[in-house]
């Protein structure tokens, strides 16, 4: 005598793979429910797009300026200073730093110029990792960006680069 299905292997291990599945879309759904949404993703491209040729022009007034800093950390300081001429009024300068991939990381600091022209910053006790810094003066008229890795054992050179802007 042969046994009812409901008492035999196949038919349950196949009913098994699609409900295997609507059991890995619960667990999928309630992760992306609880993490919200995509910081990285932008609702209007088109004003980004233009913002980005504005900041490209602000970069390219540093380079004519010949706008360079050298960045040195020590512990959770950090010190810019004019590479070759500096400006004839240091002007104060906005720091921000901006994490790679958290942007609740993000900080910006607004700094000013001792008597030696070195603008001095404190960095938070967890900045380890991959970091993008733009510097700006007071007015706005140039920007500078560039990525680099904290912390940072030797003398970083910050120069303007129109790429990665």
């Amino acid at each position: 005598m042969e046994k009812p299905w409901y008492k035999q292997f196949w038919p349950w291990f196949l009913m098994s793979l699609p409900f295997s599945v609507i059991i890995a879309m619960i667990i999928t759904l309630t992760i992306a429910a609880r993490y919200g949404d995509n910081p990285m993703v932008v609702d209007d491209y088109y004003k980004k797009g233009r913002g980005i040729n504005a900041e490209v022009e602000r970069v390219q007034a540093a380079q004519a300026l010949g706008i360079e800093f050298d960045f040195n950390q020590v512990d959770q300081q950090f010190t810019l200073r004019y590479r070759g001429d500096k400006p004839q009024q240091l002007t104060a300068l906005t720091v921000n730093f901006y994490h790679s991939t958290q942007s609740d990381k993000d900080f910006s600091q607004v700094l000013t110029a001792d008597a030696q022209g070195v603008f001095k910053g404190d960095l938070p006790a967890t900045e380890a990792g991959k970091w993008t810094i733009t510097i700006t003066p007071f007015d706005g008229s140039w920007r500078l960006s560039q990525s680099l890795n904290l912390p940072a054992y030797r003398t970083i050179v910050l120069e303007p680069l129109t790429y990665g802007v």
